[in-house]
């Protein structure tokens, strides 16, 4: 149905010219002899009144009829639909002006008898006049139909326009009328250009030959920063603010070595988007590169850095520490001692998984749970749990993932693929009964974390929610239900 409405509309707009046309049509070609005798019988002024009336109304619905054929029919039917762009006003404008001109001329001719020989010659005569006068205003109206004629630029494209030495205007083109171009800019002011001034500009049109343009982001990391680990966490980055500023479905960007300088190496991001987002996406990729680095324990190279001055290589330890950090914030190790993390930390193994690779499959069960590094993941909810399919969700550095499986044995929800290279670190079921053996009260704490988490939704009240995850979490692990209980020394002796 919805269709169906503007051609109703334009239907609606068509008929009712169209029916006066034909009962004046009819009117002469059936009634002209009965017409014509009773307005003898009447009065002969009465007949020539009446006749003139007709011929009148009977042209301007034609051309009423003509002009909204054309408009509604040629112009923003097919060729609109052709072009996928909306007609110029101006072309409206003008077709509609032809038209009536026509009708004027026809009335003049065929209803009063008149010779159109000296209306000619007399319009000439006053053109030749008004164009003098008016030189300035012609030469608008006629640069406005070369522009639009020429189709270098099209309503609604993104342009840039400037003169040697002017300022640039960045803008939207929304308008090209009988004397001036309108173009919005990039602050969403309305500049208004006359026709003739806008035709001497360099056009610089960003939505053709397509509407998708690309763009580069530079950034300088000290080239202590491995190149492997500097692509990882750049295109991540990258990736991320796009998703949250375009969507799922952008393109990844592409990362390469633009220099090497005395600074460090020059990265430089590519990346693709519509026009009006590329000014926003270069701002949020570079807020995104900082957050990526951060979490990596990086930042960009320093320009006053002297050689003598460059900082060292990041080292091992400073790697655990960061570590460190972002297993201390993941929910479900809440509250643990330091040194429960630091085992985990020591048991733990570092996982490298290209773009495109399948993580953790839904359905299927696991003894590792994940912390990612850096890099993105997508998760997506698998369908038999959710009762729907939705769209996937990102996973960014210091998410925490698989923790209900390694735990309590449920199978995985989601299906995490790595959306760039990614870098996990992998807790096995050992490291987890290590520290539930070694550290008295880690099992516990898990368990109300679990619970907070949600792992086992409302079907039962908090308590019994609770009793339920410490109860599977010792049938996961029965030795440290065996520990449980046993001083400091004795759980030293049974780690051992």
């Amino acid at each position: 149905m919805a269709m169906l409405d503007p051609t109703r509309q334009v239907l609606a707009k068509i008929v009712g010219p169209l029916l006066i046309s034909l009962s004046i049509l009819v009117v002469f070609f059936f009634g002209g002899d009965a017409y014509q005798r009773f307005g003898i019988e009447a009065m002969d002024s009465t007949t020539t009144v009446m006749k003139n009336m007709l011929g009148v109304v009977g042209f301007i619905s034609l051309a009423v009829l003509a002009n909204r054929i054309i408009r509604y029919v040629i112009f923003e039917g097919l060729i609109a639909s052709a072009t996928g762009t909306p007609v110029p006003r101006l072309l409206l404008q003008i077709s509609s002006l032809i038209i009536y001109a026509i009708a004027v001329s026809a009335c003049a001719r065929i209803v009063f008898n008149q010779d159109l020989t000296f209306l000619w010659a007399a319009s000439g005569v006053a053109g030749l006049v008004l164009g003098m006068a008016l030189r300035e205003l012609l030469q608008d109206v006629f640069a406005g139909i070369a522009l639009n004629i020429d189709r270098a630029t099209r309503i609604g494209d993104w342009i840039q326009i400037h003169r040697s030495g002017d300022e640039r205007t960045i803008g939207q083109l929304m308008e090209i009328s009988w004397r001036t171009t309108r173009v919005k800019d990039m602050l969403g002011d309305m500049i208004s250009f006359p026709n003739s001034k806008f035709s001497a500009f360099t056009i610089s049109n960003f939505s053709l030959p397509e509407a998708v343009s690309a763009r580069r982001v530079q950034v300088t990391l000290d080239c202590a920063v491995p190149a492997e680990q500097a692509f990882r966490i750049l295109q991540a980055a990258a990736l991320d603010a796009l998703i949250e500023l375009i969507g799922p479905e952008v393109g990844t960007p592409t990362v390469a070595v633009n220099g090497i300088k005395i600074e460090g190496v020059e990265y430089m991001i590519t990346f693709r988007a519509q026009w009006p987002q590329l000014m926003p996406a270069t701002r949020a990729i570079l807020k995104s590169i900082l957050l990526h680095l951060n979490r990596a324990g990086l930042r960009p190279a320093g320009h006053s850095i002297a050689l003598t001055e460059r900082p060292a290589a990041p080292s091992a330890a400073s790697d655990a520490q960061r570590l460190f950090g972002l297993l201390e914030r993941t929910p479900v190790f809440d509250g643990l001692p330091e040194a429960g993390l630091r085992l985990l930390l020591e048991q733990g193994r570092k996982a490298r998984y290209a773009a495109g690779r399948v993580v953790i499959q839904a359905g299927e069960a696991g003894s590792e749970l994940y912390l990612l590094q850096e890099g993105l993941l997508d998760a997506q909810e698998a369908q038999q749990f959710t009762g729907q399919s939705g769209n996937p969700t990102v996973m960014r550095p210091g998410d925490q993932f698989g923790a209900p499986t390694a735990l309590l044995g449920l199978p995985h929800r989601r299906t995490v693929r790595s959306r760039t290279e990614v870098l996990l670190l992998e807790i096995g079921g050992d490291a987890l009964q290590q520290l539930f053996v070694r550290q008295a009260g880690s099992l516990d704490t898990v368990a109300r974390n679990l619970v907070a988490m949600g792992v086992l939704g409302h079907s039962l009240d908090g308590e019994d929610r609770q009793q339920a995850v410490t109860r599977q979490l010792r049938n996961m692990f029965p030795d440290a239900r065996a520990a449980d209980g046993l001083p400091a020394e004795a759980l030293e002796r049974t780690a051992h």
